[in-house]
């Protein structure tokens, strides 16, 4: 687990690589042409707020001069204006949300695919790479990064429109200052607008300085955040054995680690962004000094009229807040680098193919071949020695040894979980299935749940019931279609019971089983084997088991030991 004193990953630009492949997909037309229209529609926006300097400028002239009917003329185009500005920052608004869901659904659907390819989610939790909560980075951080990217992205834009509408517009009325230094005359065109780049330079430059840590900050805290969500998550799918334990004492001790990792860190954050904020808030009280300074010669000269001073005013503003636009978003900017780096740390850890001595081929027959296989640990340190063998079709191969003698990991190897040794191992993967000891039991209805990974409408009811009456769980025939959690519903013995019916409903042709019936009682068991023994007759099955009960369902055993594993035929 990260705590707030581990070095944060460095800041790559290649994170920011994760902002593109959307606007090269096949979505790209939707993409460029929802951003055309509201780039558009931005410099409308501040085509109108040009024109309102402008008409400031006149209304506010013939106001003072007490040209009350020039004035009433002027507010109908105000009001009209006023009216299509509102329609085109509400309409951009409705293109802005459209994208950006249209933005998040494509990336979350290829990550979940990147996710879900080539066990990257077992390589994630259990292989030497790994990326803590990847559930956090595609449901949060992707819709942070769409609304962010976004946001600041539109902003950034609207902030260059307006500035060069602006500054062209400051240059000309702001005029030239002249003024004489030792002896040399000097002139300075547009002398307003480059004190307004000068003035936010400095200040960007002031808050990177010392806004900089808030990057890091903000990376550990989204990881502090997750641990705890996942940590509550923990407490919700293992709360009948907590309770059985009485833990509740030891979850409270357990979160509130994770709650002094949120708090420790969050001092951090809070200490950053007060810096953030108060250069900020500084600068912006500050800021229009330097214009009264540049205007005080034109004032002096009683060059300024209130009209002309509205109009200077209105267009130095819009400069300054479109160069104050780092300055103003800097936080938010922070938390999207940090977004970015999440994600980017994400694809690279997923995109990483974990190198495997033990070779998998995949054929047509129910045969299954081992030659020279080797399972080592890790650190390269043995854990069984296989060799060479072959199970051929309808064979019943048990699988024992004394605890930690590999047996588990010798069907996690024929899965292609265990990639940790060397070896070949061929048979067909395709027509091959295999039961955990802890059964998986996804949330919706019992035909979901039964029929799994199989889609529920790939098997008709009356094969499902028989398959439910096979496995002594007839009682649930006829809640097939009830959707609930039934992982809570149902015990564990019953959840390998349910296993074993899917095995039935799927008919492979190659059976792993690796202590599949483990929490069930001696007669049930039993009636599993027999089952399958009666349903899968010319199915090949190995058995991980630890009970000699199982024995009369086999034909052969593989015993593994300190030495090389034995092989030999059982006795009926």
């Amino acid at each position: 687990m990260q705590t707030t004193d581990d070095a944060t990953p460095p800041h790559s630009l290649a994170d920011w690589k994760v902002l593109f492949p959307y606007w090269k997909s096949e979505e790209k037309w939707w993409a460029w042409s929802l951003l055309g229209g509201t780039i558009g529609l931005s410099v409308l926006y501040v085509q109108s707020a040009v024109w309102f300097g402008a008409w400031y400028h006149r209304f506010f002239d013939a106001f003072f001069a007490g040209e009350v009917g020039r004035c009433l003329g002027m507010l109908p185009f105000y009001l009209l204006v006023t009216l299509g500005s509102v329609g085109v920052h509400a309409t951009q608004t409705y293109l802005t949300q459209v994208l950006s869901m249209r933005w998040r659904l494509w990336n979350t659907k290829v990550y979940l695919r990147q996710y879900l390819s080539e066990e990257a989610y077992y390589r994630l939790e259990h292989g030497p790479n790994r990326a803590d909560n990847p559930d956090q980075r595609i449901a949060d951080d992707l819709s942070q990064m769409t609304v962010q990217t976004l946001k600041l992205g539109l902003d950034a834009i609207d902030a260059v429109t307006t500035l060069l509408s602006f500054a062209v517009v400051l240059w000309n009325i702001g005029g030239v200052l002249s003024f004489d230094w030792h002896g040399h005359h000097f002139h300075i065109p547009g002398y307003l607008f480059l004190g307004a780049v000068l003035t936010s330079l400095v200040a960007s430059g002031i808050l990177e300085r010392f806004g900089a840590p808030l990057i890091g900050a903000n990376y550990r805290q989204q990881h502090f955040d997750a641990d705890l969500r996942a940590g509550l998550m923990d407490v919700r799918r293992n709360s009948e054995q907590i309770a059985f334990y009485g833990g509740e004492n030891a979850e409270q001790l357990r979160l509130s680690g994770y709650l002094t990792h949120i708090a420790t860190n969050w001092r951090t954050v809070v200490r950053y962004t007060w810096r953030v904020n108060f250069i900020s808030e500084f600068y912006t009280g500050f800021a229009t000094i330097p214009l009264w300074l540049m205007l005080a010669p034109k004032a002096m000269a009683h060059a300024l009229s209130f009209g002309l001073y509205s109009q200077i005013n209105s267009a130095y503003t819009q400069v300054r807040i479109s160069l104050e636009w780092f300055i103003f978003n800097y936080a938010d900017l922070a938390t999207l680098r940090s977004v970015l780096q999440r994600l980017g740390e994400f694809e690279r850890v997923v995109s990483q193919s974990s190198r495997s001595g033990i070779v998998r081929f995949a054929s047509e027959t129910p045969v299954v071949q081992i030659r020279d296989l080797t399972l080592d640990r890790p650190d390269g340190a043995p854990i069984a020695r296989i060799g060479d063998l072959t199970i051929q079709a309808g064979e019943r191969w048990l699988v024992r040894g004394p605890s930690g003698s590999g047996k588990s990991t010798f069907l996690r190897a024929l899965a292609g979980l265990w990639r940790h040794g060397r070896g070949e191992v061929s048979f067909n993967m395709r027509q091959a299935m295999f039961l955990p000891q802890r059964s998986y039991v996804p949330s919706g209805t019992l035909r979901q749940a039964l029929s799994y990974p199989a889609t529920p409408d790939h098997y008709d009811t009356a094969f499902c019931q028989q398959a439910l009456e096979a496995v002594n769980l007839a009682g649930y025939g006829h809640r097939l279609d009830e959707a609930a959690d039934w992982g809570a519903v149902l015990s564990p013995g019953e959840q390998q019971r349910l296993a074993v019916a899917r095995a039935l409903l799927f008919r492979p042709a190659i059976l792993f089983l690796d202590e599949a019936t483990s929490a069930l009682d001696d007669v049930n068991e039993r009636r599993l084997y027999e089952a399958l023994l009666f349903f899968l007759p010319h199915t090949t099955c190995v058995s991980v088991a630890h009970h000699d009960a199982l024995r009369v369902f086999h034909d052969r055993e593989i015993v593994l030991g300190s030495g090389k594993a034995a092989f030999s035929a059982l006795e009926k």
